[in-house]
C-alpha cells in the first residue's frame, strides 16, 4: 500500500491513470444505481398492474354470481368461468407476493405495502376463497348468499384498492428519486468534468507552460531563469533537469567569451602556419639552385619563429660528415665551426643521424659540446630533421638568444617544413639526375650519328690517303690520278654529313606546332638534295607531348638523312596523321636494300639502330619494308594506349 501511495505521488502516469479510475468506478456506480432503480420501477408498474388486474377479477367474480342468483343457479359455463376467474386471481395474487425478476414483477420495499398483501392473501384464503368454493360446490345462490358476496367483494376491492395506491405512492417516490439520480449525475458530470479539467491543467498544463516560458527566457540570454520543482513526479524531475542544464548553460556562458577568444588566437595561429607552409610551398615550386633555395628557407622561418640565427645543413653519405649549405645569422667563428663535422659528433649532427627533432637548453653544465654556442651568447639549440620519405637528407637548425619553450604545434609545423625542404631538395636532385642521363644518352646517339657519317668518311679519306702516298712513293701517276678526285669526293661528303648534323642539333623545335617543324626538316633536306618531297599531314588529334615530339623529329631527320646519302631517290614522300592514334611513313622510290641482311648487321648499320632506338623511347612501333630497285618505305606507329599527355 505504502508503494503505491508512493507511486502516486511520484508518477504522473499514476495520477492521470487514479483519477480516470476513479471516474470510471464513480461512473459505473451511478449507471448501477440508475439502473437498480428503473428495474425496481419496472417492476413495481408491473405490480400496480396485477393488483389492478386482482380488483377487476373481484368484480367478474362478483358478476358471474350475481347473474347466478336465483333460478337453477351457476350453469356449467358459468362455474367453469368462476373457476378460471378464481384460479387466475389466486394465481396472480400469489405472483404479486412471490415477485418474478424475469418479468420484472416486485413489491416496493416498504412494510405496510407487504402487510397489506399479507393480509389480503390471509382474507383471501381464510374467507373469499373458501366462501367461492362453496357456492362452485352447491351451484345453488341465493339471494342472501350473492348479498353477502357482493358486500365482501366491496370490502376486499377497498383492501385492493387501498394496496394498489400504496404501491401508485412508492412508485411516485422511486420515480422522483430516479430522475433526481439522473439530474444529479448530470451535475456531478459537469462538476467532475471541471475538476478534471483543473486538475489536468495544474499537473500537466501549468508544469509545461512555465518550462516553455522558461525556454524561451533561456534562449532569449537569460540563463539565470529557474523553474519551481513541486512534487516528485515526471515534471517535477524534468524541471529539476532544466534548472541542472541552466546552472551548466550559466557557467559555460560564464566563460564562453574567453574560450571563444582562446579559440580565435589558435586559429590565427594555424592560419599563419598554414600561410608559412603554403609560402615556402609555392617558392620551392620556382626553379633555382640549392643554395639559393635554403637561403630563402631560413629568411623565411627564422623571423616568423623569433629566432636570431639559423643554419641549413645536408648530409654526405660518401665522406659521413655534415655539411653547411647557408646560414643566417650566425657569427663567423660559429659558421666556420659548422662548415663541416662529422655525423654523430655533436649535438646537431647526432639529431640529422638519428632524424629527429632536438631541443637543447644550453647552460655551463653544456661545456664543451656547446662552448661555441655558448660563446656566441645563445640560449636555446633546436636541430630539426631534413627528411623526404624515409631518407635523411640533413638538418636545420634554429638558434635563439633566449631562453624559448616551443609548443607541440610549433614543433610540428617545423618538422612539417623540413619535410617540404626535404622533398623539395630531393625533387631538384632527382630532376638533375634525370637532366644528366638525359644528356649522356643524347650524347651517345651524337656519337653514334658522328661514327654512321663522320667518321665513316675520314675512315674512307684515310684508306685513300695511303693508297695515295703508296702511288706517289712508286711513281705510279695514273693511281695518284685515280685517287685524287675520289678524296674530292669523300672530303665533300664528310662536309656535307658534319654540316647537316650540325644543322640538326641545332634546330629548335617550336614546343607546340608540329606541322611547322616538320615544314622546317623537310625544307632542309630540300635545299641540301634538290629532291622533291611529297607531304601530307592530317593534325586533327590531340597534341604530341614534348619527348615524343622530339623523338618523332629526330627520326624523320635520320630518316632524310638516310635517303639523302644511300637511297639514290629522285622523290620522296612523307605521311603524317595525327589523330587517336599517330603514324608516320616515308616512302621514297630508291634503290632499296634487303631488310633481313641490314637487320642482320645493326652493327654496322647504326642510322637504323638510332631510329629504333628513339621509337622504343617514345613507346612507337617501328616498320621497315624495302625491296631492291623498287625503294624503301619506313613507318612509325604510336597508337593511343601509349601516348603521353600532353
Amino acid at each position: 500500500m505504502a508503494t503505491l501511495i508512493d507511486t502516486l505521488k511520484t508518477r504522473l502516469t499514476a495520477k492521470i491513470t487514479g483519477m480516470l479510475l476513479g471516474a470510471l468506478v464513480f461512473a459505473l456506480v451511478a449507471i448501477g444505481y440508475t439502473l437498480l432503480l428503473s428495474w425496481e420501477l419496472e417492476g413495481a408498474a408491473a405490480a400496480i398492474n396485477d393488483s389492478g388486474s386482482l380488483r377487476m377479477r373481484a368484480w367478474k367474480m362478483a358478476a358471474i354470481i350475481n347473474q347466478a342468483e336465483g333460478g337453477d343457479g351457476l350453469s356449467d359455463s358459468q362455474a367453469a368461468e368462476l373457476q378460471q376467474t378464481r384460479n387466475e386471481f389466486e394465481q396472480t395474487l400469489n405472483g404479486l407476493r412471490a415477485g418474478d425478476p424475469q418479468r420484472p414483477l416486485f413489491l416496493p420495499r416498504d412494510n405496510h405495502i407487504r402487510g397489506n398483501i399479507q393480509a389480503l392473501q390471509s382474507y383471501w384464503r381464510d374467507s373469499f376463497a373458501p366462501s367461492l368454493d362453496r357456492m362452485l360446490r352447491e351451484r345453488r345462490i341465493s339471494a342472501d348468499t350473492a348479498a353477502r358476496h357482493e358486500l365482501a367483494t366491496r370490502h376486499f376491492v377497498a383492501q385492493i384498492h387501498a394496496t394498489v395506491g400504496l404501491i401508485e405512492q412508492e412508485y411516485a417516490r422511486q420515480t422522483f428519486w430516479l430522475r433526481s439520480s439522473q439530474m444529479a449525475l448530470i451535475a456531478l458530470a459537469m462538476c467532475g468534468s471541471l475538476i478534471m479539467i483543473i486538475l489536468l491543467y495544474l499537473m500537466i498544463v501549468t508544469p509545461v507552460t512555465r518550462l516553455h516560458q522558461g525556454l524561451q527566457r533561456m534562449s532569449a540570454g537569460d540563463f539565470g531563469v529557474r523553474l519551481p520543482v513541486e512534487g516528485q513526479d515526471e515534471f517535477a524531475q524534468l524541471a529539476q533537469g532544466f534548472n541542472t542544464m541552466a546552472d551548466e548553460l550559466q557557467q559555460v556562458y560564464a566563460g564562453l567569451e574567453e574560450r571563444v577568444r582562446e579559440k580565435t588566437l589558435r586559429l590565427a595561429e594555424k592560419n599563419r602556419h598554414l600561410s608559412v607552409l603554403y609560402d615556402i610551398s609555392k617558392d620551392f615550386n620556382r626553379t633555382q639552385s640549392l643554395e639559393d633555395m635554403c637561403a630563402l628557407f631560413m629568411r623565411r622561418i627564422v623571423p616568423e619563429f623569433g629566432a636570431a640565427g639559423g643554419t641549413v645543413r645536408l648530409i654526405d653519405r660518401s665522406a659521413d660528415r655534415v655539411y653547411l649549405v647557408v646560414e643566417e645569422g650566425i657569427p663567423p667563428t660559429l659558421s666556420q665551426q659548422m662548415q663541416c663535422q662529422k655525423l654523430g659528433s655533436c649535438f646537431c649532427t647526432i639529431a640529422a643521424q638519428r632524424g629527429r627533432t632536438s631541443v637543447n637548453h644550453l647552460n655551463n653544465r653544456c661545456a664543451p659540446n656547446f662552448s661555441h654556442c655558448l660563446e656566441a651568447g645563445f640560449a636555446v639549440v633546436m636541430a630539426i630533421p631534413i627528411c623526404s620519405s624515409d631518407k635523411k637528407l640533413g638538418i636545420f637548425n634554429l638558434h635563439f638568444m633566449e631562453d624559448r619553450h616551443l609548443g607541440p604545434e610549433e614543433v610540428q609545423l617545423l618538422e612539417a617544413m623540413g619535410q617540404h625542404l626535404g622533398i623539395a631538395i630531393d625533387n631538384q636532385r632527382l630532376a638533375v639526375h634525370a637532366k644528366e642521363l638525359a644528356i649522356v644518352e643524347e650524347r651517345n646517339l651524337v656519337a653514334q650519328g658522328l661514327h654512321d657519317s663522320v667518321v665513316q668518311s675520314l675512315s674512307f679519306l684515310n684508306l685513300h690517303l695511303q693508297l695515295l702516298k703508296e702511288a706517289v712513293g712508286q711513281g705510279d701517276f695514273s693511281q695518284v690520278a685515280e685517287t685524287i678526285p675520289l678524296l674530292q669526293t669523300g672530303v665533300q661528303q664528310g662536309y656535307e654529313d658534319l654540316r647537316e648534323l650540325m644543322g640538326n642539333f641545332r634546330t629548335r623545335h617550336d614546343e607546340t606546332q608540329l606541322e611547322a617543324a616538320i615544314g622546317a626538316v623537310i625544307r632542309r633536306f630540300t635545299e641540301q638534295t634538290a629532291i622533291p618531297v611529297d607531304l601530307k599531314i592530317d593534325n586533327t588529334g590531340a597534341p604530341l607531348a614534348n619527348e615524343e615530339r622530339l623523338q618523332l623529329l629526330f627520326i624523320l631527320q635520320e630518316a632524310l638523312s638516310n635517303i639523302r646519302k644511300h637511297a639514290q631517290a629522285t622523290v620522296v614522300s612523307v605521311r603524317v596523321i595525327n589523330r587517336a592514334d599517330f603514324d608516320l611513313t616515308i616512302t621514297d622510290n630508291g634503290i632499296g636494300f634487303n631488310p633481313e641482311a641490314v637487320l642482320s648487321s645493326l652493327h654496322t648499320h647504326i642510322g637504323l639502330k638510332i631510329m629504333r632506338e628513339r621509337a622504343s623511347r617514345a613507346h612507337a612501333e617501328f616498320l621497315l619494308d624495302s625491296t631492291p630497285g623498287q625503294g624503301t618505305t619506313l613507318s612509325l606507329h604510336l597508337p593511343r594506349e601509349q601516348r603521353q599527355k600532353a
